[in-house]
């Protein structure tokens, strides 16, 4: 799509910009490019496209393995630098 100097003008003071005579030429060059290629997106087929979220197709995704609750080996609990009480002591992630 081509925009002439005037439009590209009137888009500038829209946009409360000063623009010299050659900035003027180079936004209207840009612009254009930028319109052509929206305009190209707009032409493109995509009734038959199904839409997606992700992009991945549902049967390339793995499900997620089942929480199961296991007894955890005596010995790496004593074996731990921080136990307490059977239980693995972790130190503090967050500012107190």
């Amino acid at each position: 799509m081509k925009l002439d100097k005037k439009e590209v003008k009137k888009l500038a003071d829209l946009a409360k910009l000063e623009l010299s005579d050659k900035e003027l030429g180079t936004y209207q060059k840009q612009l254009g490019d930028i319109l052509s290629y929206a305009d190209k997106i707009n032409k493109l087929e995509i009734d038959d496209i199904r839409e997606s979220l992700t992009g991945v197709r549902e049967s390339d995704v793995v499900p997620p393995r089942p929480d199961v609750v296991q007894k955890s080996d005596p010995q790496a609990i004593e074996q731990a630098s921080l136990n307490k009480d059977n239980y693995v002591k972790a130190a503090n992630v967050f500012e107190k």
